[in-house]
């Protein structure tokens, strides 16, 4: 009589211990991979691209040297 109720218990708690092992790791992986911050981008007129907020500008003309 004690074994039909003990091996019952013993297999549920095993599985529930690996399910419960399972989420934990699944949550670790989802938490590492999802929420990393990407790279933010900075570009300046000088090196070809354009302020955030303001758009390009135009410099004034270069300078032609004298002859």
């Amino acid at each position: 009589m004690l074994m039909k109720r003990l091996v019952p218990l013993a297999l549920s708690s095993l599985a529930g211990y690996a399910l419960w092992q399972w989420q934990a790791r699944r949550f670790e992986q989802r938490h590492n991979t999802c929420h990393s911050k990407p790279e933010e981008m900075t570009t300046w007129e000088g090196e070809g691209g354009a302020l955030h907020r303001t758009g390009p500008h135009m410099g004034p003309e270069p300078a032609k040297s004298a002859p």
